[in-house]
């Protein structure tokens, strides 16, 4: 009996303890990048047995209050913050092995434009993206909220006091001006409401109330903490104040004064601790110093960590801890799949979708999805697709819901660029896009410039199957006029040293060649016309040039892979091409020099030609590029030297390059190569530097007849070579060089050129 009454005694003792044991909470500001620092406040925590009962965090304090509620250490969460994924998350760039370049449509000179949406109801929807609604593309946010917390909402059965620690985070209703506290639901969705910061992350719809960042209206949560814990004591870690006086010239400045409401950063000393940090080195995007913040916020808790102990008498070891959270990560069902369930488009539409992504009763898992999710996204059909992973505790695996957006069905877009050479152009796009069963598109497009002028339209088709595959026509009319000299600014009056006009279409089918690349098949009819004096000086106004003509036909094979940053000054990423073409047909000249006569003939040639072009990083701020070309072609000689150098294949590897004829680097067999050291100062700023080496196996010379001839072979071999200053902006480029060519008239030269430059290709490239 008297064993019975001590047991009695004991248990109650313990429930008495236990029932008044202190709690405490954890408050979390908001503060961008700052907030890094909570995790080193939360290290030295756990490492002096502090306990964290609950939770609470606005913005960046609810992505680390998130992360720790669901079981992450602080060392999961930093490697998490430090890695690539981050980076892509953040930004909204594209992984480029994820990138689907089979699904990609050629790429366009454009930077800007306006869509147009039509709806069943005959209205129409104009939307612009050149002011856009916000900076950072979804895509990725969408990925990587559905991957890092879709088994924590499952496993709590969206309720937040069921995580590992109870948990709560803030977002902004703008519409009713209250701050809106999430204690249930999708996790992932309540933080991204959390930290959807206005014109930088587009807001999310929950509820039919739309939601931006909780530090609009409550930037450090105490209020909600005391409401729905009622913790003993709190400690709380502040990286944010209230938004400075405006100024006239800083744009951030003014939005947070515009948007931020006065939050009051304090926790009564009677209710517990505050962490506060020097911060004013750092900024809400310096991600990059993850490591110092995190070693601020672990050194400032330490300081107060024995005030901090001496009112908590509660501890718990890092081993209990560690087992407590290993437990409840154990009871993580697996992020497979199942069954995939589409809205937001047509029925139609939907059998397009479901050929990409898994159906029926197949499971797949993560990296499955991933890879058909940007497949899909990758495609010019597809704005938009929203994510959400649903636990099915019957069948054990996710559901997934797809709630999917088509791109406008009439886009608008526009581009120029500018430049001290003759390359100055204006460009203008139609295309038209509609997504059924196949994804269907069509466009028109023009450029205007004193250098180059061109027209082309074409159709494409793309179906989403086992086996993907496209179908395509393009007709393209364009003229190209290259000037002599090394003027830095051209006049108007000047004549053109020769012009290429062509006139083609092409037909090809197309099939993915691995994730990156593409395989073409096609088959093309042009009519091809050189313009030229074989003679510079004769090069006036009142003297008839000579010309040659060209009605060619061609069977080719296309391969090509690209996942290089930017079509101009690319400083990461590669770019393979290889491309193998029968061509032949008819020619004749007029030639009026050194005396008129006229000349036909018939001919037929194999070529191919290869580009090999790869950035990679050496360093935090160097990056390496290294370049190289192969052209064999058996094309025979023409009947004078300069129609044959014009039609020879070309090597121009740098943007100024390609905007002008150097006859020096035109050959029908030739092997080229070129490395391309690049500082980066930042993301948007680079310094390079450019050196190729161009090596014919046979020169093409001039007799004195102007009759061409072939050199010995490898007789001789020109060099190019350019340094620049490059600022990228999100497509368009600004850029000062200074380049150098052995071979030509003009050695040197300096200039600069503003915007994007881009020109459809040739018939034989």
């Amino acid at each position: 009996m008297k064993k019975r009454y001590l047991l009695l005694f004991l248990l109650l003792l313990f429930y008495s303890l236990s029932s008044t044991a202190q709690k405490v909470g954890l408050v979390l500001s908001g503060g961008g990048a700052k907030g890094i620092t909570h995790i080193g406040v939360i290290k030295a925590l756990e490492e002096n047995g502090i306990p964290i009962d609950y939770v609470a965090g606005t913005s960046m304090g609810a992505i680390v209050g998130s992360m720790y509620a669901m079981g992450l250490t602080p060392e999961e969460m930093m490697k998490i913050i430090k890695s690539d994924d981050f980076k892509y998350w953040l930004t909204g760039q594209d992984e480029p092995e994820y990138v689907a370049y089979f699904r990609n449509g050629d790429q366009k000179p454009e930077f800007m434009g306006v869509s147009f949406r039509f709806n069943p109801h005959d209205t129409v929807k104009v939307k612009s993206n050149i002011l856009p609604t916000h900076i950072v593309p979804t895509h990725q946010l969408n990925y990587a909220f559905l991957a890092l917390f879709s088994q924590a909402t499952a496993i709590s059965d969206k309720n937040f006091d069921r995580l590992f620690v109870p948990f709560r985070c803030v977002a902004s209703d703008i519409s009713e001006k209250v701050p809106v506290v999430f204690n249930k639901g999708s996790l992932g969705d309540a933080v991204r409401a959390s930290m959807t910061f206005p014109l930088v992350f587009k807001p999310i719809v929950i509820d039919d109330r739309l939601l931006f960042d909780g530090g609009i209206y409550n930037n450090f949560p105490v209020d909600v903490m005391r409401k729905d814990f009622s913790p003993d004591i709190m400690i709380g870690s502040v990286v944010a104040k209230n938004p400075e006086k405006p100024t006239e010239d800083n744009l951030i400045l003014q939005i947070e004064n515009m948007v931020m409401s006065q939050t009051d950063y304090v926790i009564p000393k009677e209710e517990g601790f505050m962490f506060r940090f020097d911060l004013r080195n750092f900024n809400m995007f310096d991600f990059a110093k993850a490591d110092q913040l995190y070693q601020m916020g672990y050194d400032s808790a330490l300081q107060k960590i024995e005030l901090i102990k001496s009112a908590i008498s509660r501890r718990i070891s890092e081993e209990e801890l560690n087992k407590k959270r290993q437990d409840f990560r154990n009871e993580f069902p697996e992020l497979k799949f199942q069954k995939v369930y589409i809205d937001g488009i047509d029925s139609l539409q939907k059998l397009y979708v479901e050929r990409e992504f898994h159906t029926g009763n197949e499971v797949f898992d993560l990296n499955s999805f991933k890879k058909s999710y940007f497949n899909l996204l990758s495609d010019n059909q597809i704005s938009e697709i929203t994510p959400i992973a649903v636990y099915n505790k019957t069948s054990g695996f996710f559901d997934l819901h797809l709630k999917v957006k088509t791109e406008d069905h009439l886009k608008v877009t526009m581009g120029a660029n500018i430049s001290s050479m003759a390359s100055n152009q204006a460009y203008i796009g139609f295309s038209y896009q509609n997504l059924k069963e196949y994804a269907q598109t069509a466009y028109l497009d023009a450029q205007f410039g004193r250098m180059y002028n061109a027209l082309g339209l074409g159709v494409r088709m793309d179906a989403a199957a086992k086996t993907d595959f496209y179908v395509k026509f393009g007709f393209v009319t364009h003229k190209f006029d290259y000037f002599e000299g090394s003027s830095l600014f051209y006049n108007d009056n000047r004549i053109s040293y020769f012009n290429q006009q062509e006139t083609y279409g092409k037909l090809s089918i197309g099939f993915p060649l691995t994730k990156k690349g593409r395989i073409e098949f096609g088959l093309g009819g042009g009519y091809l016309t050189d313009h030229y004096f074989q003679n510079k000086s004769l090069i006036t106004s009142g003297v008839k040039n000579d010309q040659s003509n060209y009605l060619l036909g061609s069977v080719f094979i296309n391969a090509e892979s690209n996942t290089l940053n930017r079509p101009n000054y690319a400083t990461s990423g590669s770019y393979y091409a290889a491309s193998l073409q029968l061509a032949g047909g008819n020619h004749n000249e007029q030639l009026y020099y050194p005396t008129e006569r006229k000349l036909e003939g018939q001919e037929l040639w194999l070529q191919f030609l290869g580009k090999y072009d790869r950035y990679v990083t050496l360093s935090k701020k160097v990056s390496l590029g290294t370049y190289g070309e192969l052209a064999i072609s058996n094309r025979k000689l023409l009947p004078n030297y300069t129609a044959t150098v014009i039609q020879a294949p070309a090597f121009r590897p740098t943007l100024h390059s390609t905007t002008i004829f150097n006859e020096g680097y035109s050959a029908n067999q030739y092997a080229a190569f070129g490395l391309k050291p690049i500082y980066n100062f930042s993301d948007q700023l680079h310094f390079r530097t450019e050196a190729y080496c161009f090596v014919p196996y046979k020169t093409i010379y001039r007799l004195s007849d102007e009759s061409a001839a072939y050199s010995k072979s490898f007789s001789n071999i020109e060099f190019i070579s350019e340094a620049a200053v490059v600022l990228s902006f999100r497509k368009a480029t600004l850029s000062a060089f200074l380049n150098y060519y052995s071979a030509g008239a003009s050695h040197w030269n300096v200039g600069f050129n503003v915007g994007i430059l881009l020109f459809n290709k040739k018939f034989l490239q």
